[in-house]
This record gives C-alpha cells, structure tokens and sequence, in this order.
C-alpha cells in the first residue's frame, strides 16, 4: 500500500495505520535525503530476518538505524566527546556513522566489531517515523542485493509485493548514497564517499 504522509501535518487515520504496522512487525518504506530506505521496529527479529531475506541480504551484513536525535544515538551506540562533536556537526544530514554499539542492539545488527551504523537523515519523514515510534527504526536501501537504488515508490510496492506492507510516498528518488564515516577509538576511517561532503572538521 502506498500512502502519503505529512509529519508537519499528519493526518490521525494514516498516522494510527502507520504507528499499527510497525509495532505489528510491518516493513516500510520511506524517503529519506538519499535513497528510500526500508526498515522495520528495531527490536523486532523476526522481522528483521525478513527484511533480509527480500532483500537477499547475507546475514553477516549489517544494517544502519535511523535515530530521532543525538541523545538517541546515545543510547545505542557509544559517544566519546571527539565523536559526539563530529556527530553533532554532521547530522542531520547524508551520513550515516558507524560507531560502536550498546548491548541493546540486536547482535544480528551489528557489525564483526560489534559495531552499528546510525543516522538521522536531513528529510522529515524518517525521523518522524522514528519518533513515531519511539525508537529507532531499521534503515537499508531499496533495492535487491546486486541491484539498483529503487527511486519510484510504486516500483518499491511492485517489487516487494507481499513483503514491504507500507510505502510512505516521496515522489521519485534520484540521489546518491550516505556517505559513510566510521568513529571509533578517536579514529576517523572514510568507507564510502556519498552524498555528504566532508570537511576539514573531521579531520583531527
């Protein structure tokens, strides 16, 4: 089903059948300032093997959460004060973080390393969406493994049929990956150049 939602000016049906299907276990899928991203409740691990199987995703490839705000990330992952500084000036915005995890992350999420990738996109509707559901949501692009970024949310429901319950409508998509940092011991290490644009800030 593909709906349309305004956080700035949500509407009580849309947002009651949204808030309903991801505390049911449901998967959406939503627009962010990348890509459309697809996820799910954090904590819910039957839907998280699901969203790996559509996706054909192996199961030692971690996924990234969408958190409402850098007190959230806190919560999940571990802030020292160089990384909670570089966080803060980065986010919101393209850039997902890649920071070590809290033990309540689901260890199917994490990393070798026992690591998690955060975000707090530059769009309202995932954050919204976290908030919605007071808690960080799952976040992986969408597409196939191997595939291209899906831009068109009618093309998202068409391939996902049956699996994806929810696409929040953006309009089309058409936009690089988040660039993606990882922060960890007070060390900075680029792994994927994407949308965001680093600068001289990140560098010590």
């Amino acid at each position: 089903m593909i709906l349309e939602w305004n956080p700035d000016r949500p509407k009580k049906k849309t947002t009651d059948l949204l808030l309903k299907t991801i505390l049911d276990g449901g998967i959406i899928a939503y627009p962010t300032d990348t890509h459309y991203g697809i996820g799910c409740d954090l904590f819910n691990i039957k839907s998280i093997r699901k969203l790996y199987a559509m996706k054909h995703l192996e199961n030692n490839r971690a996924l990234s959460i969408i958190c409402r705000d850098l007190k959230d990330i806190s919560v999940y992952a571990v802030l020292s004060d160089f990384s909670f500084d570089i966080v803060k000036w980065y986010l919101p915005g393209p850039f997902t973080f890649v920071l070590k995890a809290r033990k309540i992350i689901p260890k199917l999420l994490m990393t070798e390393r026992k690591e998690v990738g955060v975000r707090i996109p530059a769009h309202p509707v995932p954050v919204a969406v976290a908030h919605l559901a007071q808690r960080p949501v799952i976040n992986t692009s969408a597409r196939i493994a191997g595939e291209e970024v899906i831009t068109d949310p009618r093309v998202i429901e068409k391939t996902f049929r049956g699996a994806v319950d929810l696409v929040i409508d953006g309009g089309i998509l058409v936009s690089e990956p988040s660039t993606v940092v990882r922060l960890v011991d007070d060390d900075v290490e680029l792994l994927r150049e994407g949308k965001g644009a680093l600068t001289d800030r990140i560098s010590r």
